[in-house]
């Protein structure tokens, strides 16, 4: 009687842990960088340093629990950290500060409420996931609007936060998704605060055989709408694609972002460009090779084109696995701004030892590194 009292306890703690599960994994990556800044109008600061460089790293906890009937709840606690400093403010790591959410999930698709990855840097090259430098990313141009900083990004460049997400079920390919939040740029404000506003987005993607594509629409206004107010409006789409020869995979993104800003009179302004890129990525025995090269056009502000604001980007890398989780990596990444083109490499800042550059002033950067996931 006793045994079988045990062997009854067994498959019931066996059945619940069916039922439910928590899953730890994440990416630790790291590198050293020697970062060139040149070509500087008056005023800013040319020459190189050696820094070491964060790439993005994290650990997520994840878990699902089993509803019955094809019904499950979700979460994901999305840490992000860096490797290179002690945690301590101006570069501190809180907790989930990447993609964090609880849903649902089940045939008729699924549905989030958090903060999440929406409508940026879509169909850009593979930098960030790999060993290679997250500095080399085509997101430079794709995730901003002449410059670097967050007054200048799309769909902040990262996530969107308080996002209230529909995913549709995949069909024959085709998988669509819905995103409105309800404060895109950080916590819910009171009325006024122009950069927390309402953004809504959908995204249309593809994915069968050798080929992937997508379409996305991005779409955020700022809290207070009366006249009086300062206008912080963002308009974007961005189309995307890829197609495996199998000797090598190659891309084509397109963008059109705009920012709109002012008060919601004659005296607003709107700043708008393109950006087209074309990411190469060809396997190379234990490895792949990468290539991307990324233009952006010249910006034109309410209509009339900003000469000389143009900028281009070229990266290219390769990608070592060692193992399933650990590889090793080295990119080289170049930035050229026209004279009134004030954008940077990506993710550049005083955290990672690489400052933004000035106006018009170029970057380069030669990176390697190593990226382990567990």
């Amino acid at each position: 009687m006793k045994k079988s009292l045990i062997a009854l306890a067994a498959f019931a703690a066996v059945s619940a842990f069916a039922q439910s599960s928590v899953t730890l994994s994440g990416i630790i990556k790291g590198g050293v960088a020697q970062t060139k800044y040149s070509n500087g109008p008056a005023g800013t600061t040319n020459g190189s340093g050696l820094s070491v460089a964060d790439g993005s790293s994290r650990f997520i906890i994840s878990g699902a629990e089993d509803l019955g009937g094809g019904l499950k709840a979700v979460f994901q606690i999305d840490t992000r950290f860096r490797v290179d400093d002690n945690g301590a403010a101006p570069t501190s790591s809180p907790i989930a500060t990447g993609n964090t959410f609880v849903g649902l999930s089940g045939g008729l698709g699924m549905i989030q409420l958090g903060k999440l990855d929406t409508h940026y840097c879509l169909g850009q090259d593979s930098h960030g996931s790999r060993a290679t430098a997250f500095q080399a990313s085509s997101c430079a141009l794709l995730g901003y609007v002449n410059g670097g900083s967050s007054a200048q990004s799309i769909a902040n460049a990262s996530r969107a936060t308080n996002t209230i997400r529909y995913t549709t079920p995949t069909f024959s390919g085709f998988k669509g998704e819905l995103n409105y939040s309800t404060a895109f740029n950080g916590s819910e404000g009171a009325l006024g605060d122009a950069g927390k506003g309402k953004a809504v987005s959908a995204k249309l993607l593809y994915g069968n055989g050798p080929i992937k594509a997508g379409f996305s629409v991005w779409d955020a206004k700022s809290e207070d709408r009366r006249a009086t107010a300062t206008r912080g409006d963002q308009k974007a789409y961005t189309l995307f694609g890829d197609y495996d020869f199998g000797v090598a995979t190659v891309g084509l993104t397109y963008d059109q972002s705009k920012l709109i800003a002012g008060l919601m009179t004659a005296a607003e302004s709107e700043t708008k460009r393109n950006v087209w890129s074309i990411p190469v990525t060809v396997p190379l025995g234990a490895g792949t090779f990468l290539f991307t090269y990324t233009k952006a056009s010249d910006l034109k502000v309410n209509g009339t084109t900003l000469a000389d604001s143009s900028s281009s980007l070229w990266s290219l890398g390769y990608d070592y696995s060692l193992s399933k989780r650990t590889s090793v990596g080295v990119s080289y990444a170049k930035l050229n701004n026209k004279a009134n083109a004030g954008y940077a490499l990506y993710g550049q800042g005083s955290a990672n030892g690489t400052p933004n550059n000035g106006v018009g002033q170029d970057a380069s950067q030669l990176y390697v590194g190593i990226r382990h996931a567990f």
